[in-house]
């Protein structure tokens, strides 16, 4: 006595469930790089430092030409603008990341994400835009580091979106296998 067993139904859907969740995989990884990303540019918008422009105008024509060689003083609203200027671009006493200020938006675009290979992504700061870029993110021996990348990772990490995320893919995929 013999038995025919045919599995070759079972196995075509374990393909497709396969396939499934080889794509919720690489479309977590894409979602996850894609707010990381999101949140180290948000890292990297502070406020405009008020000495670029007048060093801008200086440095343009030369200090003789320009403006006469005077020094070129900053211009403050109140006190208490000046004092958050000085404790943070200076002495950088405020809570990390410390912002970075936005002149030109060139240290905001040299963010980028890409795709290395399936189901993996990095996000990365890319000196060919911001050659300054690794010495504002790690910091010189004169500056504290500013870690925008790094900052928004651990947060990422610690607040467990991931999980979320993976669910959602998943569940996405998963509806049209039958």
């Amino acid at each position: 006595m013999s038995f025919d067993v045919d599995f070759s139904g079972l196995l075509t859907k374990m393909q497709r469930v396969s396939q499934a969740v080889q794509q919720a995989v690489e479309d977590t990884a894409e979602k996850a790089a894609e707010e990381i990303h999101e949140k180290a540019i948000e890292y990297a918008s502070g406020p405009m430092n008020p000495d670029w422009k007048a060093k801008q105008a200086r440095t343009a024509k030369r200090d003789s030409v320009r403006n006469g060689g005077k020094r070129v003083v900053m211009h403050f609203k109140d006190n208490a603008e000046y004092l958050w200027y000085r404790e943070v671009m200076h002495e950088g006493k405020s809570d990390p990341p410390w912002p970075v200020s936005v002149n030109s938006g060139t240290f905001r675009r040299a963010h980028r994400r890409e795709r290395v290979k399936k189901g993996v992504w990095r996000v990365f700061g890319d000196n060919k835009i911001a050659r300054y870029f690794s010495h504002v993110h790690d910091g010189t021996i004169h500056m504290k580091g500013r870690p925008t990348i790094g900052k928004a990772v651990q947060e990422f990490k610690q607040s467990g979106r991931i999980r979320e995320i993976g669910r959602a893919m998943l569940r996405k995929n998963l509806q049209g296998v039958k």
